[in-house]
Formats: C-alpha cells, sequence, structure tokens
C-alpha cells in the first residue's frame, strides 16, 4: 500500500529532482479533494519526457526497478536506450510508481507517447495537497474523461462519485 505520508514523499523527491509531473489516477482524486478518501496501492503520475533521465537516475538512487511495462506503451528513444512510455516501477519497501510519460505539444495540447492527445488545455493546470503537501495534478475534468469508456471498479466509481460531489 501507498500511505499518504510515502506518496507526499516521492512527490518530493520528484519536485527536489526537477522532474514535472502531474498526480493522478486515486492520490490525483485525493490531492484534488485535498484529503484521504481511501487507501491507495500506489502513486500515478503524468511526467514530462523531457525529465526522463532525471526521472530514470532518481528511481536508480532510491532504489526502484522496473516491475510492470503497460500494454499500450510505446518505446521511447533516449541515447542508446529504449525506455517504455507507460511502466509501473517499485522499490524494496515495496512502493510503486505508475508513470505515463507526456508532452505537450507547440498548440498546448497533451501527447500520450501511449494514446491520443488530449482535447482538454487545462489538463494538467490543477493544484491540490498530499498530506498537506502540495501537488500538482491533473483537473477534475481529466480525471472525470480518464474514468470513462471501460467497466470501472468499485473503488474508481467512489472516486468519481467523490468528484462530482465536491
Amino acid at each position: 500500500m501507498m500511505p499518504a505520508e510515502d506518496a507526499a514523499a516521492l512527490c518530493s523527491q520528484l519536485q527536489e529532482h526537477r522532474i514535472r509531473f502531474w498526480v493522478m489516477g486515486g492520490w490525483g482524486v485525493d490531492a484534488l479533494l485535498q484529503r484521504q478518501t481511501r487507501p491507495h496501492k500506489d502513486l500515478d503520475i503524468l511526467m514530462l519526457l523531457d525529465d526522463l533521465p532525471r526521472l530514470r537516475q532518481m528511481l536508480a538512487e532510491h532504489g526502484f526497478t522496473l516491475k510492470l511495462v503497460w500494454q499500450e506503451s510505446r518505446r521511447l528513444d533516449e541515447g542508446a536506450d529504449r525506455w517504455p512510455s507507460a511502466f509501473v516501477v517499485a522499490d524494496a519497501q515495496g512502493r510503486e510508481i505508475d508513470v505515463h510519460v507526456i508532452s505537450i505539444g507547440p498548440d498546448g495540447r497533451i501527447v500520450q507517447h501511449y494514446d491520443d492527445p488530449w482535447p482538454l488545455p487545462d489538463s494538467i493546470a490543477a493544484q491540490g495537497s498530499i498530506a498537506e503537501t502540495g501537488v500538482t495534478c491533473v483537473s477534475l475534468e481529466t480525471q472525470l474523461a480518464m474514468h470513462t469508456g471501460y467497466a470501472l471498479p468499485d473503488g474508481h466509481l467512489r472516486d468519481i462519485a467523490l468528484l462530482r460531489a465536491d
């Protein structure tokens, strides 16, 4: 599981390494609501492609290893390496970060390196908090859009209801 203090600490580490990221998923919902509403298994983030070398350095420094490459992932060139665009890493303590790599197009649209661009211009303009630590996160509208088009588990249905009620 990912306690609030661990999620906040990981966000602080990402900030210290100058990695531009936005919290999404369960912690993204709770960041927007500024309170923890349920337990979370991981920290889901969007992050900029340009910051991937710094992320890889941070992951190595803190003992994170690649656990899963999502099926929709594409391989990204980074020098001689090829790195996935959607993946999960974990450390020895069992903390997991679910990473999805994006770019920002010249028109301001979010370019996902695993799906179609997002038409929402303010997709990554929200602010929230986790354990009283300020974090950047995807917008409420984006959270709602990300939770459509598939059968949602009960926890996600509850997240959507909380966002709509807030």
